[in-house]
């Protein structure tokens, strides 16, 4: 068998064994086609862009948007997108316990009536491309955590578990976020402190802090990064009305203070008022905006707070309203220069009268170099 011959067979063989794993890859094992078989909807979660739940005489829209997901109906907010994501996880692997043909609900009218299918009170609806049907959800069955569910227009009926019923049955406010914003502390660029002392900014230029204002000067990184956390980290406590109406029951007619965080792309503001009129920015602002005002008669450890972005006033942990206690010598690095002690491999020290002692890095280590390489206390 020469070279050529060999040469042949050898791509033949390449090509066998591609075709079949591209067979494999495309086309499931038979374990896993009846696994499939049996779930009760199929479809592509990156292809769904809007989810509509309806609960009796309540709907709840839900939709993609910028690759978030949004509260439409019946407010406007910002979605939690882990509950999202988890009904698409727990959808993907839902299966059919059972199954009751569409000839034997035929054969018995009272069926979708006994099952809760005839006129049903939760529906859930996926938005998008190659979306499911739409699936009603019926009354429990008697097996344990089983429910009785349908698709669409189809009388087929199935019993499944009641894993998406637990999903969906939720009033609006369950699917609100409750982190205050998707900033994080490491994107934040640029903040704007106002307190009862003054204003104060502070500016990111390569990985450390400047204030920029009422004075220039070194900022420490570690205080920043804590004062900015406290609004990045900061979780809802209530959801308590839409900003549109009078702010004076919340004291956020007159802020206190507020703080202005600007991140790295941002095109509206985020900014953190706390308690006052509130400033209408123009497109060129760049941020977002947090307002915080009195504390509810009732709940002594909240306090009400405004936030921009999502136009709404809610309550936060009352310990937020520490950064109107900031000044700016709070916020000064103390430092006497600014060191990366992980690029310094050389230090020179001249004292009048002892002469010049030399120290040098090697490798993880360090040696008085003036004095022969001698090994330094590292």
């Amino acid at each position: 068998m020469n070279w050529r011959t060999t040469l042949v067979l050898a791509a033949i063989a390449l090509a066998v064994f591609a075709y079949f794993r591209f067979f494999e890859l495309k086309h499931p094992s038979t374990e896993e086609a009846k696994r499939q078989a049996q779930n009760v909807v199929k479809f592509d979660r990156t292809k769904i862009d809007g989810v509509i739940i309806q609960n009796g005489d309540e709907k709840i829209e839900i939709r993609r948007r910028d690759n978030k997901w949004r509260l439409e109906t019946p407010i406007k907010d910002q979605v939690d997108s882990s509950l999202i994501e988890n009904l698409f996880s727990d959808l993907e692997s839902w299966q059919k316990d059972a199954t009751i043909s569409a000839k034997e609900i035929d054969a018995d009218k009272s069926k979708l009536n006994e099952y809760g299918l005839n006129k049903p009170k939760l529906k859930l609806k996926l938005i998008g491309q190659d979306r499911p049907p739409e699936i009603l959800f019926g009354k429990d069955g008697a097996l344990e955590g089983k429910m009785y569910v349908r698709l669409g227009d189809s009388k087929e009926t199935f019993l499944a578990g009641q894993s998406i019923k637990k999903d969906i049955d939720k009033k609006p406010e369950e699917f609100r976020d409750r982190k205050l914003t998707d900033l994080n502390t490491a994107q934040v660029s640029r903040l704007v402190l106002k307190t009862p002392a003054g204003e104060m900014e502070l500016q990111k230029k390569s990985d450390h802090w400047d204030i920029m204002k009422p004075l220039r000067a070194r900022a420490n990184e570690q205080k920043v990064g804590d004062l900015i956390a406290q609004v990045t980290s900061a979780r809802i406590q209530q959801f308590v009305a839409d900003d549109r109406g009078d702010l004076n029951a919340y004291g956020l007619a007159q802020p206190r203070g507020s703080v202005t965080l600007f991140g790295p792309e941002e095109k509206k503001d985020q900014k953190v008022e706390i308690g006052g009129s509130i400033k209408v920015f123009g497109q060129e602002d760049k941020g977002q905006v947090l307002q915080i005002g009195a504390i509810p008669q009732k709940e002594k450890d909240q306090v009400y707070v405004r936030f921009a972005p999502r136009g709404f006033v809610y309550t936060l942990p009352k310990r937020i309203e520490e950064i109107l206690n900031t000044k700016p010598d709070d916020l000064r690095d103390h430092h006497l220069v600014r060191i990366d002690t992980n690029i310094l491999d050389r230090i020179a020290i001249d004292a009048p009268g002892k002469g010049k002692t030399v120290l040098a890095r090697n490798g993880d280590d360090w040696t008085i170099a003036s004095r022969k390489n001698t090994p330094a206390n590292s």
